[in-house]
């Protein structure tokens, strides 16, 4: 693979990790998670709430690193690569 299509996959599973996020916080909002956390945990509404918002911010800040600063490093040497061959 070249770095073009490795910065396209991660930029792809950037952008699928970001909706698994966002339905998942769409989720939090029923009262399913709630009954669930109830159920299995013992967990109160509020505290499974605050749970799951720091699981949330985890999951995306884990998301940025993994994926979208590895596709930005590979944009940025793949640039500089490109522009100094047209240069010569």
């Amino acid at each position: 693979m070249n770095p073009i299509q490795i910065r396209n996959m991660l930029l792809k599973a950037f952008a699928i990790n970001y909706v698994a996020v966002f339905l998942t916080w769409l989720i939090s909002l029923t009262g399913f998670y709630h009954g669930v956390m109830l159920h299995f945990f013992k967990l109160s509404p509020e505290a499974s709430t605050i749970y799951l918002l720091y699981l949330l911010g985890i999951w995306k800040i884990l998301g940025v690193v993994l994926f979208l600063i590895p596709a930005a490093a590979l944009h940025w040497e793949f640039r500089e690569v490109a522009c100094c061959k047209k240069k010569e």
